[in-house]
């Protein structure tokens, strides 16, 4: 017969009768009645050896004195075992003999539990984070302390301290740590490698200064573990809620099962580093859940821009509490979206400090996504680096399936066809869908057009979308160039087939360069084109894309490229010189060196993309060489031929205007201005006719022209106006 079984049975007790418990809360009232007694035991001893003063003074509660503190034990009495409050008190032997039986019929019912398949959550938190014997009397007494008002009051009295409101160290050399032996070991269970202090189960004050000894330190239980130990319930501790959740995996999420394999086997026990990358939505946390659930793990995500944005003071504290969360709730930390935190350091490429200290303090697997390109210096730990790809057209119409059940098959697929995009877009578009349409299955062109605000809102920071009112008919141009705009229009449209059907290799996407003089029609040709395609076209605006800072640029490039591609967005870059100028073959400056590494990231970008990007550029000669060979289509913009000049002067007069004796031929042969200029005075023009109340004549013409030629530093106006 054990000990245990001994103790239970001097009570009477039929030791086959002994049932577990029922709830977690059973369990704790045990434990705290276990309390109690080992409370009032050691209060009792004390006053058999006259260790305690008769009278106690408690502030402005008055005086305590030992008639008052039985009451307060009969009192616990009656609420933890049902005794009359009035039965005649016992002796410090009795009250330990009593101690040591509930101790055994306790341990007795959580074997029995435990033996029953059903878990208790005190228990599990012990073997969780390995806690012994008496870590476990130390976090039981300070959440008791927290729990039962009546118990800080006796423990008030037993230290003679009224000020005290949590437990120290000199209550657990009473309690727990009461013997010679066994408080030596009271410093190190408070240390910083103790479990109780490394998964912040307990929190030391360390503002103490009237004492330097860790016995007046004061102690508290972490707030979350109340909760936790009553009801069993395992939710984020709410100290986190700002940097971090515990993803919800409603369904497994649609990749190729080989990356799911991958990993999951990852994210077993192993101190490695799981790198997932790929685009803004593509779905990277669903594959680490899809992944830790083969596993039976739950993943934590951390918000990686406001672990970055907290003071440096607390970020040790809150990643104790990360770690606790983690090993408590068995899940994998998580690190979302590394490359915010990163950007969000200026001209700082270097990995943010919380991630060496995460690493050093969590001993299992960690995950990390980036949705850029770059792999930034991980250098913690073994790193093992998993890219999703954008999915397939067959994946992306069971998506839309997945977000809208009674969408028709031959509607998903069309959506899919016609946008190459994440899961995360499909899910967002098809809840807005369904607000705007005030319907569960919304049309396919709203659906159509929830697309298109998902993807090109990310654009409007870095660019501005054009109209597309004019046709190939409005364009003047020599024949040679309107045909080679005729043949970009077949090659997106049946870049499909030549790619895939025929087999021939490059680029998915097609880019082209507008290169001539300004006011040609460069800009105006790019809009016909996306007008023939269906397409919506941005000019993006370089000077919030270009940055003084090491690396911005790249990204502000990537943010682009990536927002464009799925909706197959045509990109303009308009006077592209500035940004994709030649490369410098002497490099005599850190500039020099990573204006090439700008230039070079764009061309990788452009050769990835899969749309339709045009560059137009004044000066032909100040682009690359290598970056010239890149373009598909180098479209040269001839200035305009007196013939074409004429065309323009006929078209830039809308039929409402006002007009009288113009002759276009003369005014062609005349000036030799582009059309942009044409089209700027016959404008201006307009605007002098109006305010004379007249019609726009030849001599308001000329003079309008003249007076542009003077502007531009002409002595006449002779020669080429560009």
């Amino acid at each position: 017969m054990t000990i245990q079984d001994r103790n239970v049975s001097t009570t009477g007790v039929d030791l086959a009768a002994v049932r577990g418990y029922d709830s977690p809360e059973q369990h704790l009232r045990d434990e705290l009645w276990r309390v109690w007694l080992r409370v009032e035991y050691e209060t009792r001893r004390r006053w058999e050896l006259q260790a305690l003063p008769p009278t106690q003074h408690e502030g402005a509660l008055g005086a305590w004195r030992p008639r008052e503190i039985t009451g307060l034990f009969r009192q616990a009495h009656g609420e933890y075992t049902g005794a009359e409050t009035r039965a005649a008190d016992h002796g410090a032997r009795e009250v330990h003999d009593a101690y040591l039986r509930h101790s055994a019929l306790l341990e007795t019912r959580v074997e029995r539990t435990l033996s029953a398949g059903r878990s208790l959550p005190l228990i599990d938190l012990v073997r969780t984070f390995r806690i012994d014997a008496r870590q476990r009397a130390t976090l039981t007494l300070a959440l008791a302390m927290e729990i039962d008002v009546g118990l800080s009051v006796a423990l008030r009295y037993l230290t003679n301290d009224p000020q005290a409101r949590h437990i120290d160290g000199r209550m657990l050399s009473m309690l727990v740590y009461d013997t010679v032996r066994a408080r030596a070991r009271l410093a190190r269970d408070l240390s910083p490698r103790s479990p109780l202090v490394h998964y912040r189960l307990i929190e030391i004050d360390e503002s103490t200064t009237r004492h330097d000894s860790a016995l007046y330190r004061r102690i508290r239980p972490a707030s979350r573990l109340v909760p936790y130990l009553e009801s069993g319930e395992r939710s984020l501790d709410p100290e986190l809620e700002a940097v971090a959740r515990l993803l919800e995996l409603a369904s497994p999420g649609m990749f190729p099962e080989a990356m799911i394999e991958r990993v999951a086997s990852t994210v077993g026990d192993a101190p490695v580093l799981l790198v997932v990358q790929g685009q803004r939505g593509i779905g990277k946390r669903t594959l680490i859940a899809t992944g830790a659930a083969r596993v039976d793990k739950q993943v934590l995500a951390l918000d990686a821009a406001a672990l970055a944005a907290r003071p440096a003071g607390t970020i040790a504290s809150l990643l104790q509490a990360v770690v606790r969360e983690a090993k408590l709730l068995d899940a994998v930390p998580l690190i979302a979206d590394l490359d915010d935190a990163i950007d969000a350091g200026g001209s700082s490429q270097e990995v943010p400090g919380f991630v060496s200290i995460l690493c050093a303090r969590w001993d299992g697997p960690i995950a990390v996504s980036l949705h850029g390109d770059r792999l930034p210096p991980l250098r913690f730990r073994p790193v093992i680096q998993v890219t999703v790809p954008l999915p397939g057209l067959e994946p992306r119409a069971g998506l839309w399936q997945r977000a809208l059940p009674g969408l028709r098959p031959e509607h998903a697929m069309a959506l899919s066809e016609r946008f190459a995009v994440t899961g995360g877009v499909i899910e967002m578009a098809a809840r807005a869908a369904q607000v705007t349409s005030a319907s569960e299955l919304p049309p396919v062109e709203d659906l159509d057009q929830a697309v298109r605000s998902q993807l090109y809102g990310r654009l409007q920071r870095l660019g501005k979308p054009l109209d597309t009112p004019h046709s190939f008919e409005d364009i003047v141009a020599d024949d040679d160039t309107i045909e080679v705009l005729h043949e970009i229009v077949a090659a997106i449209r049946e870049r499909r087939r030549v790619r895939e059907e025929w087999g021939f290799r490059g680029p998915a996407g097609i880019s082209v360069l507008f290169s001539g003089s300004p006011g040609v029609g460069k800009t105006m040709s790019a809009t016909v084109l996306a007008r023939a395609l269906s397409l919506a076209i941005y000019e993006i605006d370089l000077s919030q894309v270009m940055s003084k800072w090491v690396g911005e640029t790249e990204k502000n490039l990537s943010e682009v490229f990536d927002a464009a591609e799925p909706g197959h967005v045509v990109l303009l870059f308009n006077e592209a010189d500035a940004l994709f100028g030649k490369r410098t073959s002497e490099v005599s400056s850190a500039n020099d060196r990573f204006a090439n590494l700008e230039i070079n990231y764009l061309l990788q970008r452009l050769e990835r993309f899969n749309g339709l990007s045009i560059l137009t550029t004044n000066l032909t000669k100040s682009i690359d060489h290598a970056f010239r060979r890149r373009f598909a289509y180098d479209v040269q913009f001839a200035f305009p031929t007196a013939e074409l000049r004429q065309e323009l002067w006929r078209r830039a007069f809308p039929r409402a205007a006002r007009t009288r004796g113009l002759n276009h031929a003369v005014l062609a042969e005349r000036y030799e201005m582009s059309g942009g200029y044409i089209k700027l005075a016959c404008e201006r023009a307009a605007f002098i006719a109006a305010g004379r109340s007249t019609d726009i004549t030849m001599p308001i013409l000329e003079e309008t022209v003249d007076r542009m030629y003077r502007e531009r530093g002409k002595l006449s106006a002779v020669g080429r106006l560009e």
